[in-house]
């Protein structure tokens, strides 16, 4: 390796070998270049003059980093030593958020946040052997990064001093703790590829990483079994030492065995309570965070299309899950051991009556599965009804206005009336069935201890069963059907759960907008040519919006884009930025078929203005870091002095840091609100510049002024897209596309189309 390249943005040039010895160590270019250094030493002396300046730049850029020394420089150092060409934005927001130094924790998460996938590893020869970087902490001691020398082959540990030493063996490394990393499209058992080889579901791989959890809950459930079957035994001998002798000198003893018996099982009961309540949990932060995760991730054509309602039904899939895990329905599921080993010893008491509560596990096992079929279908319906229901009612909220002035509300309180009185009978219909599965698991349970007790007394009179033997086998078969009836009671709980896994290995299923298994062609820097050839689109019910535009935009031109409204606009936009589906036709960036560049990268080097702008919770500062983080002081005023917001900042009391609320878009004035999206995508600095439509009252003020300016400015330099259907900025542009829903669009100068329409 000759050197280091600091590539993306801020790590443009390469770093000159000389020039980074030089820098690191102080040496004379003369001593460079009179062969005396060994090569490893080169080698050490380039590799920490670019861990130094990656730093320095992440430094830079990155004001949570706190000034005290951490592990930032083996971050940088794994970054160059994993050979994968990391933009410094990643970089930077892979790294933790909390302000500080930054520790093992933060540094195991922000590789994670790169996409690698941390493993414990044992320090033997194997592992020296590997040829990729692993982290090493030493008991008592700082952590270090070891890794394969590319010019020797050695093998070397870095530590955050910068000190680089030979692990001789692996003997240097028994005594701490190690940890690999590998691609997670490879190694995390919850990837694609590794569930393509073991054929688990999403969520199915999710419970594998439990393995050991799972086992301790059996090992402690198979010691409940134990003790539960044990306060029957008491009672036996209780019987044949106290009552029937009557003698009460062993009963203080068998209260003694029998209290700690029972404190015995309210240990291990409180103990699988809290292992219980720590998977659920650690299940609701994975799954809720994968969801959301997946969410933001998958193509925002499918996204969109999907209802609030649906996307919020997505996120509280866990909750289903999480409520089965710390419910009696998963108790009566490490229950079983209880029941096999109750029948066992009944078994061993009374011969042939342990048939009895075989039969009425038989029974409540079928009464199961024969309802659940119909249990699915009920609750199918009612939450389809409770989903509709919610669908209206989030409506009539955000058209409540519309409702009024159009005097609709008895039409829309008739709709509402109706949707709940579905939903009420849909619930009813589940209810019934519950109610039904309870009432047949009761009986199914009080003819089981009946019978025990029937045929039980027989065998008393026959003397094969004492009287304590009696009262213990009757303990014993309710111990024996108690999981089994709390089974049938939770059916409506089985198949909420059936439901959320099915939806949530659905969602999980969903390709992602980025496919790590494909190569897509590199963007360094868009020039801002568009090429549109033949290109339609189709709304959702597979109706033409417009089809056969074709147009070619050179850098440097300003394109309008005009028409009714429904004709496809914005949708324009949002084509170019990959945010919708092409339906038909060929979108090309810069020569490249769009379709061929990762749509992330090529988003952020695109400037948009929405058609409703939004304020992050943050700063304002935070906002306007979101379009480039590495902006400096001076490059985020000056993109606001162009927007027109300088002075009104400016005269806020924190300035750039004036904190915005969860609900800030709505408390600022909407021309603050394009203002500020202006400077944004200023601060973005794109030769592709897409402005959506902004409201008529705007653009009669300074916003208008703002843009006007801006689409002068970026003329001939850069490529603009805007969308109005005002003269006034049509006769801006060099050409003008008026969309025809259904048509072909007519594409023309701004004078011949004004000539046309007048």
């Amino acid at each position: 390796m000759n050197a280091f390249a600091f590539k993306g943005a801020g790590r443009q040039a390469v770093m000159e070998p000389e020039r980074a010895v030089a820098e690191a160590e102080g040496l004379p270019r003369a001593e460079l270049y009179s062969g005396r250094l060994p090569e490893r030493t080169l080698w050490h002396m380039r590799f920490r003059a670019s861990v130094h300046r990656l730093e320095t730049l992440i430094r830079r850029h990155r004001a949570s980093i706190s000034d005290e020394a951490g592990l930032e420089p083996l971050f940088c150092a794994f970054t160059l030593l994993l050979r994968i060409d990391f933009p410094l934005r990643q970089l930077l927001t892979a790294l933790p958020a909390e302000p500080g130094p930054l520790r093992v924790s933060g540094l195991i998460g922000a590789l994670g946040n790169l996409g690698f996938y941390p493993a414990d590893a044992r320090p033997d020869n194997h592992l020296m052997q590997t040829r990729e970087p692993f982290l090493f902490l030493p008991s008592g001691g700082g952590a270090e990064v070891v890794f394969h020398c590319p010019e020797t082959g050695t093998l070397e540990r870095l530590h955050a001093d910068g000190r680089i030493e030979e692990v001789k063996s692996a003997r240097d490394l028994a005594k701490g703790k190690c940890w690999t990393f590998a691609l997670k499209s490879e190694s995390h058992p919850l990837s694609a590829v590794r569930r393509s080889h073991t054929g688990h579901s999403w969520f199915r791989a999710l419970l594998a990483k439990f393995g050991r959890v799972g086992f301790g809950l059996v090992i402690t459930s198979m010691a409940i079994a134990v003790t539960s079957v044990m306060l029957p035994l008491f009672t036996i001998q209780i019987y044949l030492h106290v009552i029937s002798l009557g003698s009460l000198d062993p009963l203080p003893a068998f209260i003694v065995g029998m209290g700690l018996t029972v404190a015995l099982e309210a240990v291990l009961l409180t103990k699988r309570t809290r292992i219980l309540a720590w998977v659920a949990n650690r299940i609701e932060y994975l799954v809720s965070i994968s969801s959301f995760e997946r969410i933001l991730k998958i193509r925002p054509s499918l996204s969109e299309r999907a209802a609030v309602t649906d996307q919020a039904a997505r996120l509280r899939t866990f909750e289903n899950i999480r409520d089965f895990i710390t419910g009696t329905a998963a108790t009566s599921l490490l229950e079983i051991p209880v029941s096999i080993l109750a029948t066992f010893v009944i078994a061993v008491l009374a011969g042939w009556l342990a048939v009895i509560p075989v039969l009425g596990i038989c029974a409540h096992l079928a009464l199961f599965f024969l309802l659940r079929r119909e249990a699915r279908i009920r609750t199918s319906i009612a939450a389809d009804e409770s989903t509709e229901m919610q669908r209206i009612t989030i409506e009539t909220l955000e058209k409540r206005d519309a409702i009024r002035q159009s005097g609709l509300q008895h039409l829309w309180s008739g709709r509402m009336i109706e949707s709940a009185r579905r939903q009420q009978a849909a619930q009813l219909s589940l209810r019934t069935l519950g109610s039904a599965a309870e009432a047949l698991s009761m009986f199914v349970l009080t003819t089981c201890t009946v019978f025990v007790l029937c045929f039980g007394t027989l065998e008393v009179w026959s003397g094969i069963v004492g009287t304590g033997g009696l009262l213990a086998i009757v303990i014993l078969t309710l111990r024996a059907l108690s999981p089994y009836h709390v089974l049938c009671l939770s059916l409506q709980r089985f198949e909420q759960l059936r439901n959320s896994i099915d939806q949530l290995n659905t969602l999980m299923e969903v390709a992602p907008e980025r496919d790590e298994e494909r190569e897509y062609t590199q963007i360094r820097s868009i020039e801002g040519a568009v090429s549109f050839l033949n290109v339609g689109f189709r709304s959702r019910d597979t109706r033409p919006v417009f089809v056969g535009l074709d147009i070619e935009i050179s850098q440097g031109d300003v394109v309008a884009i005009t028409g009714a409204n429904g004709t496809g606009k914005s949708t324009i936009l949002k084509l170019v930025q990959g945010m919708s589906d092409l339906s038909i036709g060929t979108i090309r960036i810069d020569g490249i078929d769009m379709r061929q560049l990762p749509q992330e990268d090529l988003r952020r080097r695109i400037s948009y203005v929405p058609q409703q702008p939004k304020l992050f919770p943050g700063s304002l500062r935070d906002n306007l870091l979101l379009a480039d983080p590495l902006a400096s002081e001076e490059k985020l005023r000056s993109a606001l002095r162009t927007a027109g917001l300088l002075e009104d900042i400016e005269a806020l009391p924190d300035g750039l840091d004036h904190p915005c609320s969860e609900s800030a878009s709505g408390d600022v004035p909407s021309e603050f609100l394009f203002k500020f999206a202006i400077a944004q995508a200023i601060l973005v600095n794109g030769n592709l510049f897409l402005i959506d439509e902004i409201p008529n009252m705007l653009l009669d003020g300074e916003v208008g002024e703002v843009v006007r300016n801006l689409i002068r400015s970026y003329r001939n330099r850069g490529t603009v897209l805007f969308v109005s259907h005002r003269s006034d900025f049509l006769d801006l542009a060099d050409r003008v596309v008026a969309l025809r829903y259904g048509k072909v669009p007519v594409i023309s100068t701004p004078e011949r189309l004004l000539a046309r329409a007048a």
